[in-house]
């Protein structure tokens, strides 16, 4: 499990923190990709965003006791 956080610039507006939780580990790259738009129809620009602040820290996860029965 890995912590993500970083800090997403888009153009004419604020910075805005953003933090998630993931399975998987990601890049400063991969981050501004999945934040960015591709030019679509009726559109006169893409949208680029760029990540500052970026970081990716391996936690580990805990486990939550189980349910039912069973249980000691």
């Amino acid at each position: 499990m890995c912590k993500i956080t970083a800090t997403i610039l888009k153009s004419g507006g604020l910075p805005v923190a953003w933090t998630c939780n993931s399975k998987e580990p990601l890049t400063s790259a991969q981050c501004e990709k999945k934040f960015s738009r591709a030019k679509e129809a009726g559109k006169t620009a893409e949208e680029y965003v760029s990540v500052t602040d970026f970081q990716c820290i391996a936690i580990e996860s805990e486990r939550k006791p189980k349910r039912g029965k069973n249980v000691q």
